[in-house]
């Protein structure tokens, strides 16, 4: 590789860090502030860089919010699509162990829904990759019903595996987290087999 070919690479390399900074303190202000008190000196600070830095990579706050949920977005689905499950138990390990890692992040973030117009995009995507994740992982019991009674069974599924859930388990009522996947696997399974037996 040439001298110059290696500055841009590292030039370009530069830029990616910097900008993953700036979308982690976007984050980590997220877990401790509401957003619309969160200015962009905040982000600049916290991710050890300059307003105008910001504002050339990403615009302006809601530009940062937007990469940050893309990020967030690739990490879920990566820990999910991944490791897909075979059993009940399998999938809602797989899906508990994701709220274990963003959790806190989406509900923080469902919290300010009404208030935030920039979130209703980001959270809608989410809704809409938790669904077809659930269809997908929970194919085998589903397609067994009519249709009628399958729309019913995934209304059923999409609430029981809500993040709310999780964090009404897990924040609220502070079980473990190993106790929080023990009583959802249980509450999906007594829906399937009652759902299997009627």
């Amino acid at each position: 590789m040439s001298p110059r070919a290696y500055r841009q690479v590292a030039r370009a390399h530069a830029v990616q860090d910097t900008e993953q900074q700036i979308v982690d303190a976007l984050r980590h202000l997220l877990s401790e502030r509401w957003f619309e008190d969160i200015t962009l000196d905040d982000i600049a600070r916290a991710a050890n860089t300059t307003r105008q830095t910001v504002i050339r990579r990403f615009g302006d706050k809601a530009g940062v919010l937007s990469a940050m949920a893309d990020g967030l977005d690739a990490e879920i689905r990566t820990r999910r699509w991944h490791n897909p499950g075979k059993t009940v138990a399998a999938i809602i390990t797989v899906l508990v162990q994701d709220y274990e890692q963003a959790g806190d992040i989406v509900v923080r973030t469902l919290s300010q829904e009404a208030r935030i117009p920039e979130f209703g995009a980001i959270l809608a995507r989410g809704r809409n990759s938790h669904r077809a994740w659930i269809e997908e992982m929970f194919a085998a019991w589903l397609d067994k019903l009519p249709p009628s009674a399958k729309a019913d069974r995934l209304a059923q599924l999409l609430a029981l595996t809500d993040v709310w859930v999780w964090h009404l388990l897990r924040r609220n009522q502070n079980h473990t987290a190993g106790e929080t996947g023990r009583l959802m696997i249980e509450a999906v399974e007594r829906l399937l087999h009652e759902g299997a037996v009627r």
